[in-house]
């Protein structure tokens, strides 16, 4: 797969999101640079190891892992050298989305996670169809089949502890976005790169 390519294709979602959240909070946001940083690196760290973790005990108990990645797989396919991207846009997502919730009085963890678990499921179905027509080929392809294999309902229960950790993290974080930005970006690039 072409680099121009995949950051074409990154570029192109964080334009989408951008305007998604544009468009829910019925104004064009403006953006903290340090913030949108801790909350992109933050989640791509995240992201990664969660997804290590999770398809390692996945497998372990199920004899098959729940997805695979088939973009620049990495990890036994588990995650890939793409992933931190792909989170990190995600996590972009998440800082805009926050923003607005704030404004509507939506702060409770368990509130925010409920709607983490439901629109991951969606958004990361978007992400690899738009892949698959975009660049060729599905970003991940899960085992289980039913939502057509590019999400899974099963993954509800994993993003909802996802979107807690992440909840927790993000806000302790906050007292030095650059220092755990920077930490976050520096862990993901050891296990993406280094390992």
């Amino acid at each position: 797969m072409e680099t121009l390519h995949l950051i074409l294709f990154a570029l192109l979602w964080l334009g989408i999101l951008y305007l998604l959240n544009a468009l829910i909070a019925k104004n064009f946001k403006k953006i903290d640079i340090k913030i949108a940083l801790l909350y992109f690196f933050t989640i791509a760290a995240i992201g990664v190891f969660g997804e290590i973790f999770l398809d390692t005990v996945y497998n372990y108990f199920v004899g098959n892992p729940l997805w695979r990645y088939n973009i620049l797989p990495i990890h036994h396919a588990y995650t890939s050298v793409y992933a931190p991207i792909v989170w990190g846009i995600y996590g972009f997502h998440l800082y805009l989305l926050h923003d607005t919730f704030r404004v509507w009085s939506i702060t409770k963890t368990r509130y925010l996670a409920l709607i983490f678990s439901i629109e991951a499921l969606i958004l990361e179905a978007l992400l690899t169809i738009s892949a698959k027509f975009l660049l060729g080929d599905f970003v991940y392809y899960y085992s289980p089949g039913d939502l057509w294999h590019v999400s899974s309902f099963q993954n509800i229960p994993f993003y909802f502890i996802c979107g807690v950790i992440i909840i927790k993290t993000i806000k302790r974080f906050k007292n030095d976005p650059v220092f755990f930005s920077m930490m976050c970006m520096f862990a993901t690039s050891i296990v993406v790169f280094f390992t």
